[in-house]
C-alpha cells in the first residue's frame, strides 16, 4: 500500500493525541486522519465553528456534512477516495467495533506499533510553558494543604483536629482539589496517604490523618485550558517525624538532587535511576519483597509529563534511549516500608535542547508542619 493515513476517532477530553493532533478539545468523538504530514478533523455542524477557530496550525477542518456525515461509514468512504488513501494506521486503542467496520468494507487497518505520536515527547517552548503553568496549579493545591495541616491540632489520640472536626484525608484532598479549581485546573485522584498508607504509592489515602506519622501528598492537575498537566509530591508530618522517617525524608531529598543533577542531553536514563537508587541504598533503604509486602525503592524514577501524566520518557533501570533535550520529566524517589509508611519527593523539570534545566516546582522540602 502506498499511501497509508494516520487516522483517529476519538475525543479531545479523552485522547491526548487527538487533542494533540488538532489543537482542541472537544467532549464527542470526531475523525482525524493525517495524510503527507497535514492533519484533518472531520467536525460535525455542533463542533464545525469552534473547530475552524480554535485548531492548531497544522491541522485543517473539514465539514462532515461534505463526506456523507452523519454515516459514519460514507465519511471513511469518501475520506478514502477523494484523498487516495490505501489504508489506516491506527493506535492500538482505537475503537475495535469500527477497526471491523472498515476492514469488512474492504478498508485496510493497520496497528501502529509505538507511540502514535513520537515527537510529543519532546516540547515545543510553548508546551513547557503551558506545563508550567499547570505545576503552578499544583504548587497552589499543596500550599493550601500544608496550611491545613498547620492549622490542625492534635488531640490525645494522635488525630488531627482541623475546625473542630477529625481532619481525614478526604477533607484535606477537598482543601487542595478546591484550591486547584480556584487556579483553573483539574484536580485527578489527588493522594492525600498518611501513616501506614504512604508506603503504598498510589494509594488516594482514607480516614483520619494522625500527628507524627509520614503524609505523602502527590499533587498532579490537569489544566481546564490547555489540557497539559502538572505534577509535585511532598512528604508532611504534622508534629516531630520519627527518627526513620526522618533519615528516610534526608535520603529521598539526597536521591532527588542526584536524579536531577544527572539530567543532560546524552544522558541515559537507566544510569540516572540507578544513581538515586544509589543513594537510597547508601543510606540503608534497599528494596525487595517480603510477607508484608514490597518495600523500599520499586518504581522508577521518573517519567514525561505533558498532555498524558504519564508518558515517555521513562527514567527507569530499563530505558537507554539518551535524552535528546525538549523533554519535560518528574525526578521522584521514594522509599516505603509496610511497618512504618513511606516518604516520596517529586519536582518536574524541563531539559532544554541546550542541556539548561528548569526547576518547575519551587517548593521547599521541609518535612515538619508545626
Amino acid at each position: 500500500m502506498k499511501n497509508l493515513a494516520l487516522l483517529l476517532l476519538a475525543s479531545g477530553e479523552n485522547s491526548p493525541d487527538m487533542r494533540y493532533a488538532a489543537g482542541f478539545s472537544t467532549p464527542d468523538d470526531f475523525i482525524l486522519f493525517q495524510t503527507e504530514n497535514v492533519n484533518y478533523a472531520v467536525m460535525s455542524e455542533l463542533e464545525y465553528d469552534r473547530a475552524k477557530s480554535s485548531a492548531g496550525k497544522n491541522c485543517r477542518v473539514l465539514a462532515e456534512s461534505d463526506f456523507g456525515g452523519p454515516d459514519r461509514m460514507k465519511v471513511f468512504q469518501n475520506i478514502k477516495e477523494r484523498f487516495g488513501i490505501d489504508g489506516f494506521l491506527v493506535p492500538g486503542n482505537f475503537p475495535l467495533l469500527w477497526a471491523d467496520k472498515l476492514r469488512q468494507s474492504g478498508i485496510p487497518v493497520t496497528v501502529k506499533e509505538g507511540a502514535f505520536f513520537p515527537q510529543r515527547e519532546f516540547k515545543t517552548p510553548d508546551e513547557a510553558a503551558m506545563i508550567e503553568a499547570s505545576e503552578h496549579g499544583a504548587i497552589k493545591g499543596f500550599l493550601r494543604g500544608r496550611e491545613v495541616l498547620g492549622e490542625a491540632s492534635v488531640a490525645d489520640d494522635g488525630k488531627l483536629i482541623w475546625q473542630k472536626r477529625v481532619l481525614t484525608s478526604e477533607i484535606l484532598r477537598a482543601e487542595i482539589d478546591a484550591a486547584m479549581l480556584r487556579a483553573g485546573m483539574l484536580p485527578t485522584g489527588t493522594i492525600c496517604a498518611g501513616s501506614l498508607q504512604s508506603a503504598q504509592p498510589h494509594n488516594a489515602g482514607t480516614g483520619p490523618l494522625f500527628a507524627h506519622t509520614p503524609i505523602v501528598l502527590d499533587i498532579f492537575p490537569r489544566s481546564q485550558t490547555t489540557g497539559y498537566w502538572g505534577d509535585m509530591t511532598r512528604t508532611l508530618v504534622k508534629g516531630k517525624a520519627p527518627e526513620i522517617v526522618r533519615k528516610a525524608h534526608f535520603a529521598v531529598c539526597e536521591a532527588k538532587k542526584r536524579g536531577i543533577s544527572l539530567l543532560n542531553v546524552g544522558a541515559i536514563p537507566a544510569e540516572i535511576h540507578l544513581a538515586a537508587n544509589a543513594v537510597l541504598e547508601k543510606h540503608g533503604f534497599f528494596t525487595g519483597c517480603n510477607d508484608a509486602g514490597n518495600f523500599g525503592f520499586f518504581h522508577s524514577l521518573g517519567h514525561g509529563v505533558g498532555l498524558d501524566i504519564h508518558e515517555m520518557p521513562r527514567l527507569s533501570s530499563r530505558n537507554a534511549k539518551k535524552l535528546a533535550g525538549g523533554e519535560v520529566v518528574t525526578v521522584e524517589p521514594g522509599v516505603y516500608y509496610p511497618e512504618w509508611g513511606g516518604v516520596r519527593q517529586e519536582d518536574l523539570l524541563y531539559l532544554g535542547t541546550d542541556g539548561t534545566v528548569t526547576n518547575y516546582t519551587a517548593v521547599d522540602d521541609d518535612l515538619c508542619v508545626e
